[in-house]
């Protein structure tokens, strides 16, 4: 019991994330804005830099929510250990789902996505695209994968991941219009 005493201390010692600089945060909603830009020319520009800004820093409000800790997988163990309340990639998933949704966006769509569907290694995140456009055109939104510090890619182009669309997950999105699709 010491031992888990020491480790669970040790982990919340010094293992806090930390808001980076105002500079690393704008050059990452530059960047996002950018790649929301290009999923089309019906993209509304306010929009998609209303969505990049809230993307980036709603996810590091929710690292302080968690009190989240540089490794994702550690932080995951102690949600799993009852040392800590919420954090597992479902929730950052969810928690940036709702807010996102809230906003009513008419240029994009939300996906939830997961990959790994089944295994210990399963993982979720949300994806956005333009309406009425499924996962292969998206980016992917994960907040949990750097603990807090948002990540997106475009969707095919996350090399660790092959996502596919999990149709409803968290009942907030509408029912889908074809058959599932994935990577």
């Amino acid at each position: 019991m010491r031992s888990l005493y020491l480790f669970s201390l040790f982990c919340f010692i010094g293992c806090a994330v930390k808001t980076p600089p105002l500079e690393y945060r704008q050059a990452k909603i530059i960047t996002l804005k950018n790649m929301l830009l290009n999923l089309g020319s019906s993209v509304d520009v306010y929009e998609a830099e209303d969505l990049a800004r809230s993307s980036v820093n709603y996810s590091y409000l929710l690292a302080q929510k968690y009190r989240a800790i540089d490794s994702p997988w550690l932080h995951n163990a102690l949600v799993n250990l009852g040392l800590k309340d919420r954090g597992l990639c479902y929730e950052w998933a969810d928690d940036l789902l709702h807010f996102l949704v809230r906003k009513n966006y008419r240029s994009f769509a939300f996906h939830t996505v997961g990959a790994n569907i089944g295994y210990l290694n399963e993982h979720n995140a949300i994806s956005v695209s333009l309406k009425d456009r499924g996962i292969t055109n998206s980016i992917l939104l994960d907040a949990w994968r750097n603990s807090g510090d948002l990540y997106f890619v475009t969707i095919e182009k996350d090399k660790k991941y092959k996502w596919s669309e999990r149709f409803r997950l968290y009942g907030i999105l509408p029912p889908p219009k074809g058959g599932k699709r994935g990577f």
